[in-house]
């Protein structure tokens, strides 16, 4: 399908972008306002509550952060209490970061609050829409991936 597109704002790639941008000047200020933490933070704290224990590379990778930014904001956790560097048990000249107890309290509180936000969010979509929404994305994840 080709999509007639008149201008920027049209392409739906944009829209979408638009839609991140926004999505992550809310959750940055949310994170600063609760805890003190940035976006790179808040989003690495909610990665590796997640899905555990994590190289900077596989954080990198899941929170959608360039590498820089997963270990700027791992080192911040880190620096806070909220995350340990751990030897990785299969290569042990490399270190993963995990969450210490405060940062799994962090994490819970955290992720209430990302939560929260998906919820309004997509309070506007019927649960048909959403699901419809949510296959399509997946749909243009896979296709993007092909594209290089």
């Amino acid at each position: 399908m080709q999509p007639k597109q008149r201008s920027l704002e049209a392409f739906l790639t944009y829209k979408m972008h638009r839609l991140m941008k926004q999505h992550d000047r809310r959750m940055g200020a949310r994170y600063t306002e609760l805890s003190g933490l940035s976006l790179s933070e808040g989003r690495a704290l909610v990665t590796i509550g997640s899905a555990g224990s994590l190289s900077i590379q596989e954080l990198a990778r899941r929170a959608n952060l360039d590498k820089s930014q997963a270990s700027r904001g791992a080192e911040g956790l880190v620096q806070r209490g909220l995350v340990a560097r751990v030897p990785d048990e299969h290569d042990g000249r490399a270190v993963k970061v995990t969450l210490t107890p405060a940062g799994k309290a962090a994490y819970r509180h955290a992720f209430a609050e990302a939560r929260a936000y998906y919820e309004g969010l997509f309070a506007c979509l019927s649960e048909d829409e959403h699901d419809t929404f949510d296959r399509l994305l997946d749909k243009l994840l896979v296709q993007s991936e092909r594209l290089g």
